[in-house]
């Protein structure tokens, strides 16, 4: 038997490019495919830690959460009374009515003696 390249153990058959009858030109599509697995498992190990990382939950997204609309309802009047927009009675009935109380009871005017 022949040991020599382009003679193998192929029952004396001559050998492609030394390789025999094997994948011939097909091992570039297999190094393609591989690639392609190694990619997407890759991209999925990151794209899995970046959910991790993010603190959400699988499959439930998250809406920012806004201050209840009575508090800024409130830090609005607030910074009404500070500019001196409003009064501090009128901000009291503000936030008595904001946060479901019964406004204030109003003091009465004093009466001023009629002329004449």
């Amino acid at each position: 038997m022949y040991t020599q390249l382009g003679y193998g153990m192929m029952g004396g058959q001559r050998l492609i490019h030394g390789m025999g009858y094997g994948l011939g030109g097909l091992w570039i599509v297999a190094l393609v495919g591989f690639l392609v697995v190694a990619a997407t498992i890759i991209a999925l190990a990151i794209w899995a830690a970046g959910r991790k990382s993010s603190g959400k939950a699988a499959g439930t997204p998250q809406a920012p959460v806004a201050p209840p609309a009575e508090d800024s309802a409130l830090a609005i009047a607030r910074g009404r009374l500070a500019r001196g927009e409003i009064s501090p009675e009128e901000y009291t009935a503000i936030a008595a009515a904001l946060n479901g109380q019964p406004l204030p009871a109003q003091p009465a005017e004093p009466k001023l003696p009629l002329e004449g």
